[in-house]
């Protein structure tokens, strides 16, 4: 955000902790211009609905006070139905009000009673309230995006409260190590195959299988590490020991669980058994299973961890992990501390499984 006169002495700028549409909004009420957060002489006095708030029926005529977008709530006006051109708006704002109307009635068929010429305070502060959470989710949706360097698409769904975007949330496409651990992201050495399902590639080098089949399926057991190609590796990028690093490749959804369990990640396509999903980048009857991964850092104690699908995924099924799995650093099954001298504290499971142990540990 560049400050107003200084083109003489140098532009110079400060960073803006207002949101894109206040920044619109403020541009609009004071009759300024901005390119650089989309406000021009020419869409200066513009008008498009952001979101309806209320409704309300006089002399049989239908109306709705609408939210414009980039100008402030002090110009919501009531508009007649006839004038709006904005059916996916008109739908939402009757599915809001009819989720409203179920939630309160637990359930019970809504009856005509219910359908007066003007709505209840509660109910259009949660039309409100639902409108907003919908542009945040979708922001985040559009942030997460720009952010990824994956093939597959992350969308952001929230069909149980009103919750927004976690606020304690970041997207990171790399590890993030922790405060005086160094993560060297070269390898000392790589392989000169021509092609690696045959030759003496990088997996052989330090005394393990290759993990992929020629389907891209993982092909060894749990707890077994995969090393795969690396940068200084004279395979190209089409080398199928290249699997991990290229990211996931299905569109998945983080999606608010009903359950209060939080968010989760369901995915939206069809994933074959023995599949990569995705890795786990941090600082359950469970359907994905955690391997080891090397490839340009070869330091074993900071390996990359990656999910495989333990089975075909239907599209829709939400993604989960045993926290326990042989393969995810020192929390196998076989290295946890079950020793009754140490008092551990134990993290309540509430994945809904069956066969759950009941804890995360």
């Amino acid at each position: 955000m560049a400050a107003a006169g200084a083109e003489a002495r140098g532009a110079w700028c400060v960073p803006c902790l207002v949101s894109l549409d206040t920044l619109q909004e403020l541009c609009r009420k004071e009759k300024l211009t901005c390119k650089s957060i989309g406000i021009t002489k020419r869409n200066l006095n513009n008008y498009e609905v952001e979101y309806l708030c209320d409704y309300k029926v006089v002399k049989d005529m239908e109306y709705y006070l609408v939210k414009w977008k980039g100008w402030p709530d002090s110009t919501n006006t009531w508009e007649p139905l006839q004038n709006l051109k904005c059916p996916l708006l008109l739908q939402q704002f009757s599915n809001d009000k009819h989720n409203y109307l179920s939630q309160v009635n637990k359930g019970k068929a809504i009856t005509p009673k219910d359908n007066n010429k003007t709505l209840k305070p509660a109910i259009a502060e949660y039309i409100v309230k639902k409108a907003k959470q919908r542009i945040a989710l979708q922001r985040w949706q559009d942030e997460l995006n720009r952010r990824k360097n994956h093939k597959g698409m992350i969308l952001v769904e929230n069909t149980v409260d009103l919750e927004g975007p976690p606020s304690d949330f970041y997207y990171i496409n790399e590890y993030k190590p922790a405060p005086g651990i160094s993560l060297v992201n070269e390898a000392t050495f790589g392989c000169s195959c021509t092609d690696c399902f045959f030759e003496k590639c990088c997996p052989a080098e330090a005394g393990v299988l290759l993990a992929y089949n020629k389907n891209q399926q993982i092909k060894i057991p749990p707890g077994t590490p995969i090393y795969e190609c690396n940068s200084r590796c004279q395979c190209g990028p089409d080398c199928p020991n290249r699997i991990v690093q290229k990211g996931t490749q299905y569109s998945l959804c983080i999606f608010r669980t009903s359950n209060g369990r939080g968010w989760g990640v369901k995915t939206l396509v069809k994933i074959k058994r023995m599949s990569f999903v995705m890795e786990y980048v941090g600082e359950c009857d469970p359907n994905l299973q955690v391997f080891n991964v090397f490839i340009d850092n070869l330091d074993t104690r900071l390996p990359r961890i990656a999910l495989f699908s333990t089975r075909t995924i239907n599209a829709g099924e939400e993604l989960t992990f045993d926290y326990q799995m042989k393969g995810y650093g020192d929390l196998s099954s076989d290295s946890v501390d079950h020793s009754p001298a140490k008092k551990r504290v134990r993290t309540v499971c509430k994945c809904g499984a069956v066969t759950c142990r009941g804890y995360l540990n």
